[in-house]
């Protein structure tokens, strides 16, 4: 379907622009807003291939030549990414269609995408006791000549595992508020975490031997170019396969980890409500407008975390007596 391009204020670029501060007015994540941006782009690319480059010239047929195309390319997209694809188009519509560009009735034309959902075997179960074992004895223990990077992947490990926050959050961090800060959810909201003793110390040594004034807490450093820049959560991925493949374990994702971190604290009968609270789950909203979770019990979760680590990561007294960075709070008591 070709039409003639007619200069308006429907042009898919300006539309999509438009679109984009939208959702950012609405206080979503950048990184939302960037997947879905990424979709609206392989959307407006098949309208081009079409002839058409002005939003009201959109119609049913072409949304459902889209998705067509995105499942008969060669190689197809997976399942994940055009549910992912359809979920943006059909914001957009629904944003179009309140500003009178398109029809509402657009939407229905946007099918969701059935996706398999990832099974306890496939990723959701904690790490494995005995790889978690391996993983705590070789991290834990500070050895002479330790790397900048062997100081952060040692930070890092023990960062996920206490806090069990998502990459996405803990990327956020900042190097001069990190053992209790606040950061933003993929949904927008704000949540807090805090770190014990073991923890600070563990970041303390690794900002001790950094040596660039970035102000984000986790790092990368490129392998040829040595060039210091945030770390991405692609990066933490790497990290944690190159660690895997250095111990002969299997490969866990940053997920497990956060499986990981509410079952060590449920098999130390720490209170249900209190995990949630620690790793800020979702679907307890309900309980939270109802209950609140005193300090001594907030407390009794972080020194639940804080001797599991501890004693796991064979840490000497000599080194937790050891003060993180000037400006740090070197404990939570």
């Amino acid at each position: 379907m070709a039409v003639e391009l007619v200069h308006s204020d429907g042009w898919l670029d300006r539309v999509g622009d438009g679109f984009s501060r939208a959702l950012l007015r609405e206080d979503l994540s950048p990184k939302t807003v960037r997947t879905y941006g990424t979709g609206l782009k392989d959307l407006f690319t098949y309208l081009r291939d079409q002839g058409v480059d002005d939003i009201h010239h959109l119609t049913r047929e072409l949304l459902e030549g889209w998705q067509d195309d995105m499942r008969e390319r060669v190689p197809a997209l997976k399942s994940s990414t055009r549910g992912l694809y359809a979920t943006a188009a059909r914001q957009l519509v629904r944003w179009a269609a309140d500003r009178d560009m398109v029809d509402l009735k657009l939407e229905r034309a946007i099918t969701g995408v059935r996706t398999r959902r990832k099974s306890d075997e496939e990723g959701r179960q904690p790490i494995d006791e005995e790889d978690l074992q391996r993983l705590m004895v070789c991290l834990g223990p500070r050895r002479s000549r330790m790397t900048l990077i062997d100081l952060r992947d040692r930070a890092l490990f023990f960062f996920f595992l206490e806090t069990g926050l998502r990459v996405s959050e803990a990327l956020q961090v900042q190097r001069t508020a990190y053992q209790r800060a606040r950061v933003r959810q993929k949904g927008g909201s704000y949540v807090e975490f805090e770190i014990t003793p073991t923890v600070a110390v563990f970041i303390g040594d690794y900002l001790r031997a950094r040596t660039d004034d970035l102000p984000w807490l986790w790092i990368a450093i490129g392998n040829n170019t040595g060039q210091i820049r945030q770390l991405a959560d692609s990066g933490v991925r790497e990290i944690w396969r190159k660690l895997c493949y250095r111990l002969g374990i299997e490969r866990f994702t940053t997920h497990q980890l956060r499986h990981t971190a509410a079952t060590i604290l449920l098999e130390q009968d720490v209170d249900h409500l209190a995990v949630a609270k620690h790793l800020h789950h979702a679907d307890t909203r309900t309980v939270h407008k109802y209950a609140h979770v005193r300090r001594k019990t907030k407390q009794r979760t972080l020194d639940v975390m804080e001797d599991f680590i501890h004693e796991g990561a064979q840490i000497s007294p000599e080194l937790l007596a050891r003060r993180s960075p000037p400006g740090g709070r070197p404990r939570y008591r």
